[in-house]
């Protein structure tokens, strides 16, 4: 249930490290943020916790994100934070 929120959160984090542009994170994440939404929403239910750490996280990489909105890439980084503002509305 968990690894789909934590694979979103992993390719968002690629992006912030340089190993993803934010093209090639649209893509994966295309497919991710589907299966993540319910699974935050479940986990939110069985593991507030862990829930909460996660939606922490998600903020944290959200701001660096936003940060970096002015770059050649924007359009594609926008689509980034929007699929993690989903997966974190989820974990609300």
């Amino acid at each position: 249930m968990r690894v789909a929120v934590e694979q979103v959160i992993q390719t968002a984090s690629k992006v912030l490290e340089g190993e993803l542009t934010a093209r090639e994170a649209i893509t994966i994440l295309a497919t991710l943020t589907r299966e993540a939404e319910p699974a935050a929403r479940k986990l939110r239910d069985t593991d507030p916790d862990r829930a909460d750490s996660y939606h922490e996280l998600i903020l944290v990489i959200g701001r660096e994100l936003r940060s970096r909105a002015d770059q050649d890439d924007a359009r594609h980084l926008r689509a980034v934070i929007e699929d993690l503002a989903k997966v974190l509305r989820a974990l609300e």
